[in-house]
């Protein structure tokens, strides 16, 4: 399975990822809405991309009430806007703040369906679409780590 690796030694911090996400599925160009968010560190002076990590054991969808959330035959989590009622339970549950919720809307990437839009808005290849080999799982395990730590 392809995963989206984050390089956020090279993020810039534009947010044209988020930007192309949000007008993708929103027709919004409005980063606020899309299912990646750049995190800032003031003191540490780095902004990193954070982006579902289609983990193997989801806490959010062991966190939905309704089964809104669930992983398809192709492994990608998927939310079904018709089964969700906005509980925002799948957004606690995330340990790395990668489910959002706008004006009661539940966000979280499902990859576009395997072909991602904000990596081909990118300017930096901070965000790259890849197998998973053993280095990247081992950077999978690295930018878990550090996510984990910011929050």
């Amino acid at each position: 399975m392809k995963f989206l690796f984050t390089y956020p030694e090279l993020c810039s911090g534009c947010r044209q990822c988020a930007i192309s996400c949000a007008l993708n599925k929103f027709g919004e160009c409005n980063p606020k809405k899309g299912a990646i968010n750049v995190v800032r560190d003031e003191f540490e002076k780095f902004e990193m991309p954070v982006v579902c990590l289609q983990c193997e054991e989801p806490e959010c969808v062991a966190a939905c009430m309704k089964s809104a959330i669930t992983r398809g035959d192709d492994g990608i989590i998927r939310i079904d806007k018709d089964k969700c009622i906005g509980c925002r339970m799948c957004v606690a549950a995330c340990p790395f703040g990668a489910v959002f919720s706008f004006k009661g809307e539940m966000i979280k990437c499902d990859l576009c369906d395997g072909d991602p839009v904000c990596i081909k808005y990118c300017s930096t290849d901070a965000l790259r679409y890849e197998e998973e080999s053993e280095e990247l799982l081992r950077r999978r395990k690295d930018v878990r780590s550090a996510v984990l730590k910011m929050a």
